[in-house]
C-alpha cells in the first residue's frame, strides 16, 4: 500500500513539472509576440489629394484630421475623419497613404478603432505581400452607430516569407477602402473616423547567435 502511495506521488508530481514546462514554454512562446502602434494620425498629413472615386471629382468627400472626433478608449488627440455627402453615396472611395507603411516582421493581426454613424458600407485594408501581390482585406462592416474595435487576423492569409533570410520582403500597407453597399440611403450623409491603427507583430525567424554570417 505504502509503494502505491508513493508512486501516485511521484505521478502528480511529474505531471506537475510537466504542466509548468509546457506553460512556460507557452509564455515563452508568446513573448516574442510585440504589439505597436503603426499609426496614431497625430502628424500625418492625409488631404482630398490622397482619395480616388470612380466618379465626378464633384463627388469627392471631405478627408482631414479632426480633434473632435476620436475614440474615448484611446489618448489621442486627432482622428482620420472622412465625410460623404449625401450626393457622394453609393460610390467606392480609395485613400491611398502618403507612404506606404512597411512590414518586415510577420504580422499576426491589425486592430483598428473605427467610428461610423451607420454608414452603409464595408471598410477594407490594401495591402501588397512579400510576393509584391495585392490583396484587399476587409476590416469591418460599417453598418453601427459609434466607435468600434476591430482586430483583423493576417498570419497565413499572405505571404510573408523573404526570398533571401535576413532581406525583408516588400510588404506594406498602401492604403484602404470605402465600398457602400447598393441599398444606400441617398439623403444621408456618412461620416467615418480612423483612430489609431496597431499591428502585432513577431521576428520570422529565430537567427543563430552568431548570425547570417553562421549560414554556408
Amino acid at each position: 500500500m505504502l509503494y502505491f502511495k508513493k508512486t501516485k506521488k511521484i505521478l502528480m508530481l511529474m505531471i506537475g513539472l510537466s504542466t509548468l514546462l509546457l506553460y512556460g514554454q507557452e509564455t515563452k512562446v508568446l513573448d516574442y509576440k510585440e504589439k505597436i502602434l503603426l499609426e496614431d494620425f497625430e502628424s500625418i498629413q492625409i488631404t482630398n489629394k490622397s482619395i480616388q472615386v470612380q466618379a465626378n471629382k464633384h463627388y469627392l468627400p471631405e478627408v482631414r484630421m479632426s480633434k473632435n472626433l476620436t475614440s474615448p478608449d484611446l489618448q489621442s488627440n486627432t482622428s482620420l475623419f472622412i465625410r460623404i455627402p449625401t450626393e457622394g453615396n453609393g460610390i467606392p472611395i480609395d485613400l491611398l497613404f502618403p507612404s506606404p507603411y512597411k512590414l518586415e516582421d510577420y504580422i499576426i493581426e491589425f486592430e483598428f478603432y473605427i467610428y461610423s454613424n451607420h454608414a452603409n458600407g464595408e471598410l477594407f485594408l490594401y495591402l501588397q505581400d512579400a510576393k509584391f501581390e495585392k490583396h484587399k482585406i476587409r476590416i469591418a462592416n460599417l453598418n453601427y452607430d459609434g466607435w468600434q474595435r476591430f482586430r483583423i487576423p493576417i498570419g497565413n492569409r499572405i505571404a510573408q516569407s523573404d526570398f533571401l533570410i535576413g532581406k525583408h520582403g516588400n510588404s506594406k500597407i498602401t492604403g484602404i477602402q470605402f465600398n457602400p453597399h447598393q441599398n444606400v440611403t441617398k439623403d444621408k450623409e456618412y461620416l467615418i473616423a480612423i483612430d489609431d491603427i496597431f499591428v502585432t507583430k513577431r521576428k520570422k525567424y529565430k537567427l543563430p547567435a552568431m548570425g547570417l554570417s553562421s549560414f554556408h
